[in-house]
């Protein structure tokens, strides 16, 4: 059976990192569902503003309906957490994991330096099947896993357990391989749930309870794992304070 897609009821705002082809997908998707949508691009001509009712700049407090906004989206996310603007729903189309970013900015508000941990990242690779694994990055210690390695998703997929365009069949999810697999002082692999087909997004909720934690728990050498995973992808940073 497919994952259930949470269709129910309305939000209040949802976030969307990024207006190109996905973001604009979410946003026409989701405008009948929430009071204000916020999509988040440098790009004054990025696809999704065509479809925005407004264009703010990043410091900027939009209303309901649907913006666009000028900025980066790790640091529009960042002020609206602050300000506990919390969205119920952000959808992360940007091509990098954002929330990492918005976690080494948060770090380094404390007055800590973030050091990237390749080590630790392919002590974790060792625990996911080596078929499954994208990318580890050295550099940035970044492990990218998924189960459509090596085929382009289908448009509308709604992840089931048998892939529709490999035909196997997943004994765990990306989200439960991901979560299982990494352990250290601070781990935070975030969910995005489906909202629509082709849409998926993380709670709000989970993202301020995760700040709040980590503002009281930040230490220098705790070493911190942020990602963000799917049934069928996953991102995750391998960090340490200093």
């Amino acid at each position: 059976m497919p994952p259930p897609i949470d269709r129910g009821g309305c939000f209040r705002t949802v976030l969307i990192l990024g207006g190109g082809k996905y973001g604009t997908i979410a946003l026409n998707r989701l405008r009948g569902r929430s009071e204000r949508i916020i999509v988040v691009d440098i790009d004054p001509d990025c696809q999704a503003g065509k479809y925005a009712e407004r264009i703010f700049l990043g410091n900027a407090d939009p209303g309901k309906g649907s913006s666009l906004v000028l900025g980066d989206g790790a640091s529009f996310l960042s002020r609206l957490i602050d300000r506990g603007d919390v969205p119920d729903f952000v959808i992360l189309t940007i091509p990098k994991n954002v929330m990492a970013a918005l976690f080494i900015s948060w770090a380094e508000s404390l007055g800590m330096k973030v050091l990237f941990d390749p080590d630790w990242m392919l002590d974790v690779a060792k625990r996911f099947p080596e078929k499954w694994i994208v990318a580890k990055d050295q550099i940035f210690g970044v492990l990218v896993a998924s189960y459509a390695r090596d085929h382009v998703c289908l448009d509308g997929c709604t992840q089931p357990e048998v892939c529709p365009v490999s035909g196997e069949r997943r004994e765990k999810s990306m989200i439960e391989l991901a979560k299982s697999s990494v352990e250290g002082d601070f781990v935070r692999i975030f969910e995005s749930r489906l909202l629509e087909s082709d849409v998926g997004g993380v709670e709000g909720c989970a993202i301020l309870e995760a700040y709040r934690e980590f503002s009281s728990r930040a230490h220098s050498g705790m070493r911190i794992a942020i990602g963000t995973a799917c049934r069928c992808h996953a991102i995750v940073n391998f960090m340490r304070l200093a």
